[in-house]
């Protein structure tokens, strides 16, 4: 090949660089007017609403449109993160002309920051689920995820800069307290904080962990009368531990440390057994709350498969992976299985509402995660 054939080439590859950027311009219009075809379309149907007495937001609706797109896109180029990102920004510009945008009351000049403070942290969804949560119903919020060796800067740094909320997760949430203002009277029983709240400067620690896994496990259990085994003896577990008890059942924390596990059974009404002590046979439920098996350590399990029953309920609070080797263990053996995205959502919606005074999309949030958990 000589000079003159590369030339050749080279122009042949620029002519066509230029009619393809050529035929995203012209896609790009017709996106931006189908987009500002969408809006008109939303505020016809928000004046049909005000006139029928209807609320602005449908959750339904917007939960149904998501899976619609989300199937729709099934085998496409774009990710289904993107689909969702793309979707909730709509659905926010859509709520914004219906008179039903919500922002922080410093406008739009800066958002609001949150951020999620653990070690290890890298691997946490928070931020995928938290951010869409603020993208879908227009609140000018930005999540991070911050690896936090010691919370004492952390929550300073949150305090100086003017964080508007924070989650606090492993190993974090049973020492943050003695850096907060106020704590939450369950969040003080429980003594774990998993959410900051700051409210004009005062630092503000609650607890949403029990909340999510007690909804999480009230479809497929009722925990009155029942023996509930609990999995480790940090700020998850004690948060479980209490909800069990409120509602009725017998907790009995097994892990390696005595003195964590007998420290919680004295706080909360638990009673404490090592962790190679546990059987399957003396317990109805079955919750992991420790991170072992979490990505990347996905291999691992916290109880030997050998060591499960047909007919036990078992629960990770692990949600990534989704399928821990835990639960699909205990698939095997015959167990109903309960996996973490469900408490994982519902603790975070908690969050969101006390961050923002918003009802949460809740069914969003879950698309969102879900969408991050099966993405190829």
């Amino acid at each position: 090949m000589n000079a003159t054939d590369n030339c050749g080439g080279a122009g042949d590859d620029r002519s066509a660089l230029e009619a393809e950027r050529g035929a995203i311009d012209a896609l790009d219009a017709q996106m931006i007017a189908l987009f500002n075809e969408r809006l008109a379309a939303a505020t016809r149907i928000g004046a049909i609403k005000r006139r029928l007495g209807l609320p602005i937001v449908d959750s339904a609706r917007e939960t149904h449109v998501f899976e619609r797109l989300l199937d729709l896109n099934r085998g496409g180029l774009l990710k289904n993160r993107y689909v969702l990102q793309v979707v909730a920004a709509l659905m926010a510009a859509a709520r914004d002309v219906q008179g039903q945008q919500h922002r922080p009351a410093d406008g739009f000049g800066t958002p609001a920051l949150f951020a999620v403070f653990g070690n290890p942290v890298v691997h946490s969804l928070s931020p995928v689920m938290h951010n869409a949560a603020f993208t879908a119903v227009g609140y000018h919020g930005v999540y991070a995820a911050i690896r936090v060796a010691d919370i004492r800067p952390a929550v300073a740094g949150m305090r100086a800069l003017g964080f508007k909320g924070a989650s606090v997760t492993i190993p974090h949430k049973e020492t943050v307290l003695a850096c907060l203002d106020w704590i939450d009277p369950a969040a003080a029983r429980i003594q774990a904080v998993n959410t900051i709240v700051n409210d004009g400067g005062a630092l503000k620690g609650f607890n949403t962990d029990a909340e999510g896994a007690m909804r999480a496990l009230a479809g497929t259990v009722h925990l009155k009368g029942r023996t509930v085994a609990i999995i480790g003896a940090g700020g998850a577990a004690r948060a479980l531990a209490d909800g069990v008890v409120r509602q009725g059942g017998r907790a009995v924390v097994y892990n390696r440390s005595r003195a964590r596990g007998e420290a919680l059974g004295a706080d909360l009404g638990a009673e404490f057994r090592p962790l190679a002590e546990f059987s399957a046979e003396a317990c109805d439920v079955l919750v992991n709350t420790t991170p072992v098996g979490m990505s990347p350590d996905s291999d691992a399990t916290p109880v030997p498969a050998e060591a499960l029953r047909p007919g036990l309920v078992v629960m990770d609070m692990i949600y990534n992976p989704l399928r821990t080797r835990l639960l699909r263990e205990a698939a095997t053996a015959g167990c109903t299985v309960i996996d973490g995205l469900a408490m994982f959502v519902l603790q975070g919606a908690r969050q969101f509402e006390l961050w923002t005074g918003i009802p949460a999309p809740i069914e969003i949030m879950r698309l969102a995660v879900e969408a991050e958990l099966t993405a190829p």
